[in-house]
């Protein structure tokens, strides 16, 4: 099973320096892995951390749902009628 590292780090194994970047791939028994089991993860793991999440639109059978009713709306008022709106100033007019 392969491995992914989850931060770069570098080492010495058997006496040669060895650099693992982030995202880099080795297998579960390469000697890197031992003693620095927490800077890796399995794929299946960080597979599951990045898959969206999907919110259930239904209660699954036999579950009631928590429906929320929907709040009122009041009307805006449009005023007595009486006002004028404000002219616009376009870019032909003048002062």
């Amino acid at each position: 099973m392969a491995l992914r590292c989850k931060k770069s780090f570098s080492a010495y194994v058997s006496g040669s320096p060895r650099v693992v970047k982030t995202g880099q791939l080795v297998p579960d028994d390469d000697p890197i892995v031992k003693g620095r089991e927490a800077s890796f993860e399995t794929v299946d793991a960080h597979l599951a951390a990045r898959r969206p999440r999907v919110e259930q639109a239904t209660a699954d059978p036999g579950q009631p749902r928590d429906l929320t009713p929907p709040t009122p709306v009041t009307p805006v008022s449009k005023g007595d009628g009486d006002s004028k709106p404000t002219p616009r100033r376009g870019r032909g007019s003048s002062k």
